[in-house]
């Protein structure tokens, strides 16, 4: 393997040129710049990262941990369908900018998170990225302190890091603003577990545009439809259950919004089984927007965008622009992005 040395002497130059030449620093002419890269080529010479991370303090490597990719217990097409989205804005951006991303997934397991963050340092990675899975409150590892760093899809209890989230209450309105547009009042939410994060603000936003539209509120309209972390047997039976519900109210909901999109590819074959028909007899929109699901039910779902592509460019951008200002210690703002509904044929208008 050739080194600097071998190609210094090929091109009857010093070593000082040669390195001038590969950082494309300092005066060189152009005849010996020539001269240097045909030997390089000559040579099929390869820089050493590690020399040239020694003399920069810079390897270009950006970590990013998540906890997505191996997500559970969520059927295996479906785990880590967010976390594809995110860590492909991430990439997009990363690229650009070139340095080259290291990502690792804690495989459900939170203790984990400490070990792969203090790898990535190990490695000198220059900032790092949590990414969630879902909209949640995560504590993060001590590995997390002293370096550039940004969370995505959540947001750390001591609100020390940067955080990138939805807007999970404006798209609980937007659903509803949906729906009303249709002429639609009654409308029912089968919700995520209520524990959850996302859960909580999109109830709110359901609730303040029944407020703000005047639309009557009728809290028996808002049931759960997913547990949280509980297997794909207990989350159907309890979908099962809260539709049975909703259809025996007097009246029943016109439309009823789903937590995620996974639950209203659910409720359609639950409706199915009861022979109501989609939107003719009731109308569904869900949430997520998963290309997999809303554009392959028929009929194709109306749902709630999530914007996880922009929400991981916007993560990666704030990241870098945290190292190049070499900030350790940012203002730990919460910045929240606005998804948009995508209409297609589950919603049925209203006389």
């Amino acid at each position: 393997m050739a080194t600097i040395y071998d190609v210094a002497q090929f091109a009857k130059v010093s070593i000082k040129t040669v390195s001038r030449v590969l950082n494309d620093e300092g005066p060189v002419g152009f005849e010996t710049r020539e001269r240097v890269l045909r030997a390089i080529k000559s040579l099929d010479y390869t820089p050493s990262n590690a020399a040239r991370t020694m003399r920069t303090q810079k390897t270009d490597l950006i970590g990013v941990i998540t906890n997505a990719i191996t997500s559970a217990p969520t059927t295996p097409e479906m785990a880590g369908l967010p976390s594809i989205n995110l860590v492909k804005g991430i990439q997009s951006v990363i690229d650009s900018a070139g340095k080259l991303m290291m990502i690792a997934d804690t495989g459900n397991d939170a203790g984990r998170a400490e070990e792969l963050a203090r790898t990535f340092r190990e490695h000198r990675v220059e900032g790092m990225l949590f990414v969630a899975d879902y909209h949640q409150e995560v504590k993060l590892p001590p590995s997390f302190n002293g370096i550039p760093g940004v969370l995505v899809n959540c947001f750390d209890e001591s609100q020390t890091l940067p955080a990138i989230v939805p807007d999970d209450m404006l798209g609980g309105y937007r659903a509803v603003e949906t729906a009303f547009r249709q002429k639609h009042r009654r409308i029912g939410f089968l919700t995520l577990a209520p524990e959850s994060m996302a859960s909580q603000l999109r109830t709110e936003g359901y609730c303040k545009a029944h407020q703000d539209l005047g639309i009557s509120l009728d809290r028996e309209l808002i049931i759960p439809g997913m547990t949280l972390g509980g297997s794909p047997e207990a989350d159907l039976k309890l979908l099962t259950q809260g539709l049975d519900q909703l259809l025996r109210l007097d009246p029943p909901p016109t439309i009823i919004c789903c937590g995620n999109d996974r639950m209203a590819m659910s409720l359609y074959q639950l409706l199915q089984q009861r022979q109501i028909m989609i939107p003719e007899q009731i109308s569904v929109i869900g949430f997520d927007d998963y290309s997999l699901i809303s554009e392959v039910v028929i009929p194709r779902l109306t749902t709630v965008a999530l914007p996880y592509i922009e929400m991981g460019k916007r993560g990666a951008k704030r990241l870098l622009d945290l190292i190049i200002a070499k900030e350790n210690r940012p203002e730990p703002r919460i910045e929240k992005l606005i998804g948009s509904v995508v209409s297609r044929n589950s919603v049925k208008p209203l006389e």
